[in-house]
């Protein structure tokens, strides 16, 4: 780069910073691997943490008009952040609030799912205990139809507030098109602003004691004190096409019956477990869970799931399909 384009080029960022701060608190060229569960990732060129839907909403049509790219962070779970970082700027909306009514809660895009999960226990609501399970926020769970323990969030949700084409609009739970760990937000390209669940009565202490079930089967069942993503890849469905392909492994009746076929029994079955590259590692604990020993790189974790991956199928015949979203 000559003098000339570095400092055009310094010139840039210096003025797009200047306007991003009248949204909220920005940094530049912040590491991600400070922002995700996992603790790897390089750095963005800018990230945005605002704190109100309005200064959300603002920021984004900005951006657009700007033609600038950007990303949506949560709490940073479920993703692996390259370790060249990310181009452009990654917006971080902490709008947390969230409102009962009866039966449903109004939760903005920015609440911890656990958090919703509390409060509807303790709004002697049932329905939404299994969200303790599954740590991220409400908009990261609707955009992934995130789920656990035989729950997802197609199952609650009544409507989604989203930015559209610089303009805010309601889906109904039919247009969200959700599916076993998708929707229609993986396909375009709308900013979830808030969602409407709608759960049911709780007899009494039933809810509490839901999430105490859930909370002792998730830390019993997953690798703890370590760093990672949640689960890496999707369970295989038994009504899947390529499943025809399927050789040298017989499905247990209770898989066949629930129709769903677990990524991590499939990784425990190929031996994979404490299977390692650099520092990323296959958890013992769960087949499903790649752990951060300690300095590990997003390369390591790729190649890493590319190793399982390649092993399932030339094993099985089963095509193991990433969960996680990649920040690149």
């Amino acid at each position: 780069m000559t003098d000339t384009a570095f400092e055009n080029y310094t010139t840039l960022m210096t003025e797009l910073y200047s306007k991003l701060k009248q949204f909220g608190h920005v940094k530049y060229n912040e590491p991600l691997s400070k922002h995700t569960s996992f603790k790897l990732g390089g750095p963005a060129d800018f990230f945005a943490i605002i704190d109100t839907k309005e200064s959300f909403i603002q920021a984004v049509r900005f951006l657009e008009e700007e033609g600038i790219d950007y990303m949506l962070l949560g709490q940073g779970t479920n993703v692996v952040a390259s370790d060249d970082g990310f181009r452009g700027v990654i917006i971080q909306m902490r709008d947390t609030a969230y409102h009962v009514d009866g039966v449903t809660i109004r939760a903005a895009a920015g609440c911890a799912t656990v958090e919703i999960a509390h409060a509807s226990a303790k709004a002697g609501l049932t329905g939404f205990a299994w969200g303790v399970g599954v740590p991220g926020t409400i908009g990261g769970a609707v955009r992934g139809n995130a789920g656990a323990m035989g729950g997802e969030m197609k199952d609650v949700v009544v409507s989604i507030e989203v930015l559209r084409d610089g303009g805010v609009m309601n889906l109904s739970n039919a247009a969200c098109v959700f599916g076993y760990r998708d929707s229609i937000f993986k396909r375009n390209h709308d900013c979830i602003l808030e969602a409407t669940l709608q759960l049911t009565p709780a007899a009494d202490a039933q809810g509490m004691k839901e999430v105490l079930n859930h909370l002792a089967y998730r830390n019993k069942t997953q690798p703890q004190g370590w760093s990672s993503s949640g689960c890496i890849f999707k369970n295989v469905l038994l009504d899947d096409p390529s499943l025809l392909s399927v050789k040298n492994i017989e499905i247990p009746v209770v898989f066949q019956e629930k129709k769903v076929i677990p990524a991590g029994w499939l990784v425990e079955q190929a031996g994979l477990k404490g299977a390692q590259i650099g520092g990323a590692k296959v958890s013992e604990k769960h087949g499903n869970f790649i752990v951060n020993t300690g300095g590990a790189s997003a390369t390591d974790v790729f190649s890493l799931i590319e190793m399982i991956q390649e092993t399932v199928y030339t094993q099985y015949g089963i095509t193991l399909e990433e969960e996680i979203q990649r920040i690149e």
